[in-house]
């Protein structure tokens, strides 16, 4: 009964949306600082915990206000002066199933070196670490044990019951 529960109950997380296309792109060079951020999806957004930050090696974060989302398209504006440098796009949204899923852009404004990942950049203060699908996990050993507590509890009633019956049943044979 436990191996039926787990097997029925483990999906594989494929269902998960997905960033389409970004503004900038990743990698990519631009001559000046850019107006805004823009990612794209492969489905709506829920309008939930959207976060987007763009560092500089710093951690100066030089989005402006909260991100906006409009369908499958969430964008935030970014301060102006932004210098030659190199940046990250750190992104997490909700997509449409309800799970949180997030990634890293990096791109380079002028003749500026790319952005280096640091401790300091990558601090979990600045936006969770890309999602993955192993956050599942839990939820099988959960399901798992669960299944498994209620075969034994199962076994043990039949258990219990049988012996009962036998126990009336030798009662009879010797009375």
């Amino acid at each position: 009964m436990a191996v039926v529960v787990v097997l029925t109950s483990v999906v594989p997380a494929s269902a998960h949306d997905q960033l389409l296309s970004s503004s900038p792109t990743p990698d990519e060079r631009l001559p000046s600082a850019p107006d805004e951020i823009t990612l794209t999806f492969s489905a709506d957004i829920l309008d939930v915990g959207a976060d987007i930050i763009v560092a500089d090696g710093e951690g100066t974060d030089w989005a402006v206000g909260d991100p906006d989302i409009a369908s499958a398209t969430v964008s935030v504006g970014l301060e102006e002066g932004m210098p030659a440098a190199g940046y990250e796009v750190r992104w997490r949204v909700v997509s449409s199933d309800g799970h949180p899923i997030s990634g890293v852009i990096p791109f380079t404004v002028g003749d500026a070196a790319p952005l280096e990942r640091t401790p300091a950049s990558a601090s979990p203060s600045a936006v969770a670490a890309p999602v993955s699908d192993d956050a599942s996990v839990p939820r099988v050993v959960i399901v798992a044990a669960l299944g498994a507590g209620i075969a034994l509890a199962a076994l043990l009633l039949v258990s219990l019951l049988r012996r009962a019956a036998r126990g009336r049943q030798s009662g009879k044979v010797s009375s």
